[in-house]
Formats: structure tokens, C-alpha cells, sequence
């Protein structure tokens, strides 16, 4: 864990516990030692000797040099600080050991600073800044003993908000049942900004958005232009299908709240592209998924799911040629790309090639024109059929799924089957999916379709009836009550009595 990081999340309670001490030196004595490390003499550690001897029943104003010293991250002689309160107190001074936490901290030794805020703690159990920042910092290594140690907080303090420090404990460390539990316990009341946005956080990377939903929205009652609360509300909103009302939501972060209090993200126009297309408006959302691409990102796999969006945009348009560059965007930045992403690809272009039909029955077209756009489709197809070809290498796993796409395709390409495009890929398909011990439903129609479109082959080509007849009963031991293949059975062995 990094040092900032400790001294950001102890940053917003800096007390100190105020133990009746015999005292020595003054209040000016502080004043004197902070300007004399900020002029940074030659002789620091002479000059300091003499405040140390003025001071030297002073546990509070050692422990102000101490702090002095650490603002300018000197941590040898913030320590030395911290001890002489110590020795001034006989070590039971807990604003000495918050010290020597805090430069732990410095060091980057979560170990020793929670050591040092357990004996704040031992010494003065009273001290909310030594329970808050031992929980910040001992998170990482057992979050449920930092919990823990809140709780022993609500026993000497039970007037103290404990709920809202255990769900931000518990935020930060990616407990999002525990924290929701803890702020759901919070009086709405007491309920600050931060709650709200750290609830509403946890409910929405838990998946719970209506949940999520209901608490930004009464955040936003009371802080209705905080931006974070506006992104959560349309965040949430558009997970639950309220597009219109996420639509608001953005508008409000894009356009009426001040532009300085706004920092938008590809996530955000990721989200309002989606809540657009929800709502049916699938040319402005290709608007915002543009936008959010424009930003630059180290790792460009955090562009996959807005490419994946736009593909889906284009789609919903019938706009396949774009769907599917967009498509290929998507698989070039994605990590780990899949068989199941790889096939979308194959999916798309099949539907490219049918939307390229030639309406046979308008009469405005030509017979030219017509052919124009059989040909058109058939490139279609082809590049569909290069796609899954592509699939069956990539990803051996899924040979059979590609083949029997392949023998769909060529069975669009050759659809009288003279040429029989198709039949090499259907074989193939039965010669993998006959040595499976047991088929799922989908191994069984990809089977019961291969068998068919040899059995019609072989009927309507070859002019084969007995092989005909041997693939429809190949498909009755699929489909034992298929009525018309035991018709198609009955008469071609008629045929061939």
C-alpha cells in the first residue's frame, strides 16, 4: 500500500487526545520550532536540542514538533519527537504513538503504524483517529479484523457515526455486502454525501440497481447537482431499463450542471449511449459511443465494451457493414477474446449476406439488377464463410459449431445444391459430433441438420434413394416420431421395391 494512500484516508481527523500533564515550555515554543525547520539552519539538531530541554515534560508540544517535522516528510526527527513524549510520559502518551503511526505510514510499513495506533488505542480507548486509521490501514491484510476494530470503537463511543466509517472501510476494500450493510444501518439524517455515493457504489458494482437507484436518488434530493450522484443515477437507471429517465440523469452531467464540477469518462458516454439505445434512439447513441472512443487510453482493452455497444447500435440500424468494422474493433482490443466473441463476428456477417436478398417481387428491378444483388450476396457469404473458417482455427474446441456454420452458409451460397458446397462440412460435422459420447440439444440439431441436408443431396442430386433412406433414418434415431421423415422413408423404399 502506498504511503499517499494511508495519509489521504487518515486525513480528515487529525485530534488529539489531551492528557493533564505537567508541562514545561510554551505555546510560542511551537511556532519557533516550525519556523526554524522551514529556514533549515546547518545547526538544526543543536538549535532543536534547546526547545527538546525546554520542553521536556511537554508531551504536547513534542508531539507538535513531531508533527512539524513530519509535514516536511523529515520522519528521523519526527521520531525523535515522538519518543522524548514518550520518555516525558513514560510511554502512555497515545498522541506520541498517532505519531509514530503516521510516520510508519510515511515509510510505507502498514505493519508498525497499526502497532503503534493499537497502543494509542491501549491508551486512550477514547481516541476515534487511532480506531479509524488502524481500520484504514490493516484493511488490506484482514478486512473483518478492521471492521472488528470499529466495532470495539461503537462500545467506548456508541455516539459516534461507526456505521458510516465501517462502510467506507469496507468500500475501499471491495466488501460491497458488508458495506451496504453498514450504511443501511446509518439514520437518514446522518447520511452525508459520501454515504450516498459510496452506498450507491457498492450497489451498483454489486449488481443491485434498483437498490442503487433508490439510495442516490435520495442523495440527490439533498445534493441534486453533485455530479457523482447524477452518473450513479444514470448508471443505475439505464441497468433497470428506465431509459428515460436516465436520458435526465445526462443531461443534467452533460449539459446543465457547471463544467467544472463535471470530469466525464468513456464510461459515462458509454452509459448515456446505452440509455439512448434503450430508449429506441440508436443514431444518437452511436453520437456518444463516438465520443467516449476519442478518449486515449494506455490499455485499449478499455475500449472493448464501447465498440461492442456501437456494433450493437449499428445492428439495431440494419447498418451490418459498419456493425461489423465496429465488431472487429472490438475483438482487436479485447484480452482474452473468446470462441463465443470470435462466432458474433460470424453471426453478423450472416446477417449482412441475407439482408442483401433480391426482392424477387418488386417489379421496378431489373433482371440485371437482381443478379447485381444475388452476386453482392453471395460475396456476403463467402466472407461469412472465411470467418468461421478463421473460427475453427483459432479455436479447435468449437470445430464442429464452425463447420456446420460453414455448411449453412455454402447451403445459402448453392441453394439448389447442384454443386453440393455444403455436403464436405456437414460430413464433418457427423464424423466429429458421432464420436461425442453424449450430445447436448444443440449437438442433436446440428446432427439432425447435417443428416437432412444429405439426405435431400442424395435424393435430389445423386439420385440416390438407398443413401437417402440412410440418412433419414440416421435422423429417427434422432427423432424417432418425426412423422414426415418416416413418410419420406416409407416412400423411398417403396422406390426402390
Amino acid at each position: 500500500m502506498k504511503p499517499i494512500k494511508y495519509l489521504f484516508a487518515s486525513a480528515l481527523l487529525m485530534g488529539f487526545s489531551t492528557a493533564a500533564l505537567a508541562q514545561d515550555g510554551t505555546a510560542a515554543d511551537i511556532d519557533a520550532v516550525k519556523n526554524l525547520i522551514k529556514s533549515k539552519p546547518a545547526d538544526l539538531s543543536k538549535q532543536m536540542n534547546n526547545f527538546y530541554k525546554k520542553n521536556k515534560k511537554n508531551a504536547e508540544n513534542l508531539v507538535a514538533f513531531g508533527q512539524a517535522f513530519l509535514e516536511v516528510q523529515d520522519t528521523t526527527n519526527a521520531a525523535v519527537a515522538a519518543q522524548k513524549a514518550l520518555d516525558a510520559t513514560k510511554s502512555k502518551y497515545a498522541p506520541a504513538y498517532m505519531l509514530l503511526g503516521d510516520i510508519a505510514v510515511l515509510g510505507d510499513n502498514g505493519g508498525k503504524a497499526a502497532q503503534n495506533y493499537e497502543m494509542a488505542i491501549l491508551n486512550d480507548p477514547n481516541l476515534v483517529d487511532a480506531y479509524r486509521k488502524y481500520a484504514t490501514i490493516y484493511r488490506k491484510i484482514d478486512p473483518e479484523g478492521a471492521v472488528a476494530k470499529l466495532e470495539e470503537l461503537r462500545k467506548v463511543r456508541p455516539d459516534y457515526p461507526v456505521d458510516g466509517l465501517i462502510g467506507h472501510i469496507s468500500y475501499i476494500s471491495q466488501r460491497y455486502s458488508t458495506a451496504m450493510d453498514a450504511f443501511s444501518r446509518i439514520p437518514a439524517n446522518q447520511m452525508r454525501k459520501s454515504d450516498y455515493i459510496e452506498y450507491g457504489f457498492c450497489c451498483y458494482l454489486a449488481k443491485q440497481y434498483e437498490k442503487g437507484l433508490e439510495v442516490v436518488s435520495a442523495g440527490l434530493q439533498k445534493e441534486p447537482n453533485d455530479a457523482t450522484l447524477n452518473r450513479l443515477a444514470m448508471y443505475c437507471s439505464t441497468e433497470t431499463g428506465k431509459f428515460d429517465q436516465a436520458i435526465g440523469y445526462a443531461d443534467a452531467m452533460f449539459n446543465k450542471l457547471p463544467k467544472d464540477s463535471v470530469k466525464l469518462s468513456e464510461l459515462d458516454y458509454l452509459n448515456y449511449g446505452n440509455a439512448l439505445a434503450g430508449n429506441k434512439q440508436f443514431e444518437e447513441a452511436v453520437k456518444q459511443y463516438q465520443e467516449g472512443l476519442k478518449f486515449e487510453l494506455e490499455d485499449k482493452s478499455g475500449h472493448a465494451d464501447t465498440y461492442a455497444a456501437l456494433s450493437d447500435a449499428y445492428k439495431s440500424m440494419e447498418d451490418y457493414p459498419n456493425a461489423m468494422e465496429a465488431y472487429k474493433s472490438f475483438l482487436d482490443v479485447k484480452k482474452d477474446v473468446s470462441a463465443n466473441d470470435y462466432a458474433g463476428l460470424g453471426t453478423l456477417a450472416m446477417r449482412y449476406a441475407r439482408s442483401l436478398a433480391p426482392d424477387e417481387k418488386n417489379p421496378e428491378l431489373t433482371d440485371a439488377q437482381k443478379a447485381e444483388q444475388k452476386a453482392q450476396q453471395i460475396e456476403a457469404f463467402k466472407q461469412a464463410d472465411q470467418i468461421y473458417a478463421d473460427l475453427a482455427e483459432k479455436f479447435p474446441t468449437v470445430k464442429a459449431y464452425a463447420l456446420f456454420q460453414r455448411g449453412m452458409v455454402n447451403s445459402n451460397i448453392d441453394e439448389d445444391m447442384t454443386q453440393g458446397l455444403a455436403k464436405p462440412y456437414f460430413e464433418e460435422v457427423i464424423g466429429i459430433l458421432t464420436q461425442e459420447e453424449e450430445l447436448d440439444a444443440q449437438g442433436k440439431r446440428y446432427l439432425e441438420t447435417s443428416y437432412r441436408y444429405l439426405m435431400s443431396y442424395s435424393y435430389q442430386v445423386m439420385k440416390d434413394n438407398k443413401a437417402a433412406i440412410e440418412y433419414a433414418q440416421k435422423i429417427l434415431e434422432i427423432k424417432p416420431d418425426d412423422e414426415g421423415i418416416k413418410q419420406v422413408v416409407e416412400t423411398l423404399s417403396k422406390s426402390l421395391k
